[in-house]
């Protein structure tokens, strides 16, 4: 109803423009289908609406139209009305992506679906790219930067490609907003500009931009405290913050939860990794519920519809639109073997609204359902002792929350369907439909209960230290608590790490400033958790990409806790 609301502003000429701030890559693909879903939605009750009609018109020689069918119709200019709106030349999808090799190829795979549903992209943006430094970690991240936006200039011709440099701290308030705009503007041109003259993008630019509008310098800051390295390689905050704990001997399934781009995959990765190497007696499985799969990306391998198996660690990519498929299918040969065996016993019936109808019910599923399918696969595994251990990479979020209230939701759809059997027991007999649901309907009780179990469960939300993360990391553990899911630790991600004191760089203005600005962060965030349950990991120097880097980092976090 969101994007009808949304359609009908941009016809109502009540705003000039309009801007929309999407969900994460994975739910906007899902957004694109709304238009598609709509029409299958509306198409169904028309149908159970044209009994009605055709029975009133045969009586009573005349149809008066009713709410029901002003809801229809309205339902149905709204769909057409979102489709002329994503794909009418006014309306134009602006991507947002970091030069890292992960956010590359879900950007990649984002304008295939953009040009698949003809939905108008020219301008991409670049984020948070570092500025030349004299810093060591900043010059590395420069560097890094400099091969890939080279990359994405060769593979992306075509596009406006806007690039935006690093802040200090989160862009919060009128006027950083409003210098934020500015810098986007003069970005624009001044790449535009060059590529005019070079007939490409411009050259890397050697200036901070925005980030000379907002850094403070280093000497506007206190002296900040300096910490030693940890035995391991992991750099700490404070004293008594402790690497992530040993797996548990009950445990059986671990979630990796937050907002999208908190390092979920690659922690999720890191770890399936090394508890495969520490626990060769375990068989482990890592899982993807995220619609926009990266698993493959960040393990840098191909991971096929029937997964992948490295020794005891096995991972898939659930495919819930295959599962929902499945369903449909069932559904769909029930039907005609029930509408073939009622024409044949009574060849006199005309049945043709209720054999639409009923064919047609199945489209009426709640969204997501498709997603309770694929992840209750997980007690398949379970019940037949596939699996030891359940490590689950989620969706960000906003689509986890909702992931996470699907079952209850998915359950009352079953009940519907349930009683509506029920009702015709006497006429409709579909028993293969009918125990598939029922089996579904156990699965689903099963998940809840697993989720509820602290003894077997582990809950693990991830975010970065930033005011944002943080508000959406409280929405999340408040709808986790509110469904009663235990949490016992949460992980603060890509922490600035502290230079060395004999390094250059101690005093650079961005190292400075976000280290201030993140131990802030820090004391908000650990209000959030039992006390010394936060465990912190630092950003990396470079991208962990690959079974070799992932495993490496996997040695970082867990270290000696698994001996």
């Amino acid at each position: 109803m969101g994007m009808i609301e949304l359609a009908n502003l941009t016809e109502s000429n009540a705003y000039d423009s309009i801007i929309l701030d999407t969900a994460p890559t994975g739910h906007t693909m899902k957004f694109m289908q709304m238009p598609y879903l709509v029409k299958k939605w509306t198409c169904v009750l028309n149908l159970m609406m044209e009994k009605h009609r055709y029975l009133s018109k045969l009586y009573v020689k005349r149809y008066q139209p009713d709410d029901a069918d002003a809801f229809i119709e309205a339902f149905i200019k709204g769909a057409k009305k979102i489709e002329r709106m994503l794909q009418d030349k006014s309306c134009e999808f602006v991507p947002v992506m970091l030069p890292e090799i992960l956010s590359m190829k879900e950007t990649q795979r984002f304008l295939s679906v953009l040009k698949k549903y003809k939905v108008p992209a020219k301008t991409i943006i670049i984020n948070r790219v570092y500025p030349v430094s004299d810093c060591y970690f900043c010059s590395t991240q420069y560097s890094r930067q400099a091969k890939h936006i080279d990359e994405i200039k060769s593979s992306l011709h075509g596009y406006n490609l806007l690039r935006m440099p690093l802040c200090n701290a989160e862009i919060q308030g009128k006027e950083s907003l409003l210098k934020f705009a500015q810098a986007m503007v003069n970005s624009f041109h001044q790449d535009n500009n060059q590529g005019a003259q070079n007939g490409s993008l411009g050259e890397f630019p050697g200036d901070t931009r925005l980030s000379s509008l907002l850094l403070k310098q280093a000497g506007d800051f206190p002296e900040f405290p300096l910490h030693k390295n940890e035995p391991g390689g992991m750099k700490v905050f404070l004293n008594g913050m402790k690497r992530l704990p040993a797996l548990k001997s009950s445990l059986e399934f671990l979630l990796f939860s937050g907002k999208g781009g908190v390092g979920k995959t690659t922690l999720a990765c890191a770890t399936a990794l090394s508890w495969s190497n520490s626990y060769p007696e375990k068989r482990i499985l890592l899982f993807s519920t995220d619609p926009a799969h990266s698993l493959s990306d960040c393990l840098d391998v191909v991971i096929g519809g029937d997964g992948l198996s490295l020794h005891n660690l096995s991972i898939q990519e659930m495919n819930a639109e295959e599962e929902y498929q499945n369903l449909k299918h069932l559904y769909s040969e029930e039907i005609r073997d029930f509408m073939a065996a009622f024409t044949k016993r009574d060849a006199s019936v005309h049945i043709v609204f209720e054999k639409e109808i009923l064919e047609s019910l199945i489209e009426i599923a709640p969204p997501g359902i498709d997603e309770v399918m694929a992840i209750t696969s997980i007690i398949d595994y379970m019940d037949k002792g596939s699996f030891d251990i359940f490590i689950l990479d989620t969706a960000p979020t906003g689509h986890f929350i909702r992931f996470l209230e699907m079952p209850e939701l998915t359950l009352d759809w079953l009940k519907f369907f349930f009683n509506l059997f029920l009702k015709y027991k006497n006429n409709v007999r579909m028993p293969k439909i009918s125990a598939f649901l029922v089996d579904l309907s156990k699965k689903i009780k099963k998940l809840l209960t697993l989720l509820h179990d602290k003894e077997k469960s582990l809950f693990i939300p991830i975010a970065i230290p930033t005011e944002m993360a943080y508000e959406e990391t409280k929405d999340l553990l408040e709808a986790v608590k509110r469904l009663k899911i235990p949490i016992e630790q949460g992980i603060l991600n890509m922490v600035h790490p502290y230079p060395e004191k004999d390094v250059i760089g101690a005093e650079c203005p961005i190292c400075v400033n976000r280290i201030v600005y993140e131990e802030k962060m820090l004391c908000v965030f650990k209000k959030l958790f039992p006390v010394d349950s936060l465990c912190i990991i630092h950003k990396q120097e470079g991208e962990i990409v690959g079974i070799k880097a992932l495993q490496s980092l996997g040695k970082k976090l867990y270290g000696d806790a698994l001996n």
